[in-house]
């Protein structure tokens, strides 16, 4: 695009202007007329004649074409019959275009050729709206191959071919903004007017990093439909989408459901295809498409009711139901970035039968979004068993359920056949993998749709036959931080196919991360990986039961650490158990400990013993000691105990015995015991023979 003017009301003092005129009017540049995604002022006109004027020096070549674009709101329409004009552009002496505002409500636009006016009648949206004006000139002074277009948010609205505009367009000296009549009062803003030789694109913020959030997202709206456009408004106020990622569909009806693919490109993808191209820095930058309320939300093709939101999934490449999802089910679960998407796009619906209630839907999406951890009592009701029995699943640290009534439920997931709702808990998503589960969402009825009337703040089903949905990856991308049209890409199967998502593209949800992490290792504490959890507890758990593989004659040390609410993991190593296996791959007890610090006095003919008991955490306690001695024959003899020490208390750690004192000297040593098992033996303690002193000699 080559921008031959762009006229910036930043400039103080209507700097960018050649002359101001105010006859009974205002026009001042406020805050309050500010396009607000860029700058700071912007001009207001109102209560009578205020216009401002900037002097043009355009020539246009014979087949050369000239675009003029700005927003504009309109706060107030004139109150009488009376037609007031708000903008003119001038060549020369003659007028090229010039614009009323009409008592009723609406723009008539006329463009001017040689042979008169032409004209176009425009009903005026509420808030701010793009327009592009553009003229293409006759190549000849006889010609009539001239062309007039007007685009309204990137939609072409009307265009006139076959027009005589040689002279109209040779020069473009002049343009008048405002109220450039007396005859009726309004209130309207303007701002970011340019002037181009090709389109010119409106401003988008550049999104912040390469992740999905709002400025990555285009929501998409039925033209013809006030409500569908209030709600494209309402993504923009309430999710921060740019105001310039809203793509009206002026092609698109009524109709939820469409007879076969071609009317749905002719109703959807073509438009959103002219739109993208007049937008490409927000081409550039789309990984999300939201089909906003009343846009069609299903198609026919081979008999079988097809999904928009799989297909615009899929958008950019030819149409074939049931193609593979290459981002499904991956190794590795990680944010979908752009580039990550590999031309694939993210999209959810967001659909229902009032304007209020998609306004519902979506303001769940928020809440869910912005509760900071989803509550404990809040619960995961599904009939998938072996994700449930998952270390996945318990890295969610989620109370799970089978399906029921749902009480507290934050997720439910599977064929739930008729639900039954109890009390709500946080009421995240629903997901129900059956036949047919999401065949209608607008109109209704079908699991989905009853989910949400009871309050959840997005589903996942099917429009018809039910392709492959795993929760895996899907509860992993929103465990990760990942978004709710992140989740349901991993997770389905196919594209161009029956997949249908409900609800914010962008809603997260934040599972708790309070609680424990398990480790394993082999042999002792040097074997442990603490980079791989074998299996991960809530915080309210002081147990857990799960499947292990060992292997036979092995013996494992298995931890614990605490993980806070910020997730900071402590760095102890302290042990809570070992296991063991014998030849057999049987597990074993937990083993006994050695006693420490073996002592023997002789006291007045008797051998007093002493020692110490510990049991660490992942042993077991003793409940009694066998002292063994070597009866004088250098071997311990350890089916004979020279003593015996019972343990009637656990808090107990220092033990004693006497036994006679031996003729000789002698070797002795402790071992725990516990029921019918010893535990490894004490350090071998030498006890010399101890003499009594010769009697003394008279020399």
């Amino acid at each position: 695009m080559s921008l031959l003017h762009y006229i910036d009301n930043e400039v103080p003092a209507f700097g960018e202007f050649d002359s101001v005129v105010q006859s009974g009017g205002t026009i001042v540049q406020s805050g309050d007329a500010a396009f607000p995604e860029r700058g700071s002022r912007g001009l207001r006109a109102s209560g009578g004649m205020a216009y401002v004027q900037k002097d043009l020096t355009i020539s246009v070549a014979p087949g050369d074409e000239i675009f003029f674009g700005w927003w504009r709101r309109i706060d107030t329409h004139p109150s009488v019959s009376y037609k007031a004009r708000s903008i003119d552009l001038y060549n020369a002496s003659q007028l090229v275009w010039l614009d009323f505002l009409t008592s009723n409500g609406t723009t008539v636009w006329y463009a001017f050729g040689d042979a008169g006016a032409l004209s176009y009648t425009w009903t005026d949206v509420d808030g701010w709206a793009y327009f592009v004006l553009a003229s293409l000139r006759a190549t000849t002074n006889v010609a009539s191959d001239g062309r007039y277009r007007i685009y309204v948010d990137g939609a072409l609205m009307k265009e006139w071919a076959g027009v005589d505009n040689y002279d109209r367009l040779a020069d473009i000296t002049r343009l008048r903004m405002g109220q450039i009549e007396s005859d009726a009062a309004f209130i309207g803003d303007f701002d970011e007017i340019k002037i181009a030789t090709t389109y010119p694109e409106p401003f988008s913020p550049t999104p912040t990093d390469e992740y999905p959030q709002a400025r990555r997202t285009v929501v998409l709206f039925r033209q013809a439909s006030s409500d569908s456009r209030e709600f494209a408004d309402y993504c923009v106020s309430e999710l921060g989408v740019p105001l310039a990622n809203r793509c009206p569909l002026p092609n698109a009806t009524a109709n939820e459901t469409l007879a076969d693919y071609a009317t749905f490109q002719t109703e959807v993808e073509t438009d959103l295809a002219a739109w993208l191209a007049l937008n490409p820095t927000v081409a550039a930058n789309c990984s999300c498409f939201l089909l906003g309320h009343g846009v069609p939300g299903y198609f026919t093709h081979g008999g079988v009711k097809h999904s928009a939101v799989s297909r615009l999934m899929n958008y950019g490449t030819a149409f074939s139901s049931q193609t593979t999802n290459p981002l499904y089910n991956p190794a590795t679960v990680a944010r979908l970035t752009k580039a990550a998407l590999g031309g694939k796009y993210l999209c959810t619906r967001i659909d229902a039968d009032t304007l209020q209630y998609s306004k519902d839907i979506l303001d769940r999406g928020l809440a869910v979004a912005g509760t900071a951890t989803l509550p404990a009592t809040d619960k995961l009701y599904s009939d998938e068993s072996d994700y449930k029995a998952s270390v996945a699943c318990q890295h969610l640290r989620i109370i799970t359920a089978a399906l029921g009534t749902f009480s507290d439920d934050a997720f439910a997931w599977g064929d739930t056949g008729d639900p039954s709702f109890g009390a709500a808990g946080t009421r995240a998503v629903f997901v129900n993998d059956a036949v047919n589960s999401a065949s209608l969402i607008r109109s209704g009825p079908g699991h989905c749709y009853s989910a949400m009337v009871n309050s959840y703040a997005a589903a996942l089903g099917f429009s018809a036959s039910a392709g492959s949905l795993v929760p895996g990856p899907f509860f992993e991308m929103l465990r990760i931080g990942g978004t709710l049209a992140e989740a349901v890409a991993v997770a389905v199967a196919n594209l161009d196919y029956t997949a249908v998502a409900v609800g914010s593209p962008l809603m997260t949800a934040a599972f708790s991360t309070t609680g424990y992490n398990v480790y394993r290792g082999l042999g002792g504490i040097e074997g442990i990986d603490w980079e791989k959890p074998v299996a991960y507890l809530r915080a309210d758990q002081d147990s857990i039961a799960f499947n292990q593989d060992l292997l036979p004659g092995r013996r494992y040390v298995y931890a614990v650490r605490a993980v806070s609410s910020a997730g900071v993991e402590e760095c102890n190593t302290c042990v809570i158990i070992y296991v063991q296996t014998d030849d057999q791959g049987n597990l074993l007890p937990a083993p006994l400990s050695r006693p420490m610090d073996l002592t023997a006095d002789v006291q007045q003919g008797s051998l007093l013993i002493g020692f110490s008991y510990y049991a660490p955490l992942g042993f077991a306690e003793a409940d009694g000691f066998d002292v063994l001695g070597d009866n004088g024959t250098g071997q311990l003899d350890l089916d004979n105990p020279v003593a015996t020490v019972a343990r009637s208390q656990h808090d107990r750690f220092d033990f004693e015995v006497s036994i006679d004192s031996p003729d000789t000297s002698v070797l002795l040593a402790v071992r725990p015991r516990q029921d019918q098992r010893t535990g490894p033996m004490s350090e071998i303690l030498f006890v010399p023979l101890s003499t009594a002193p010769a009697p003394a000699q008279i020399l």
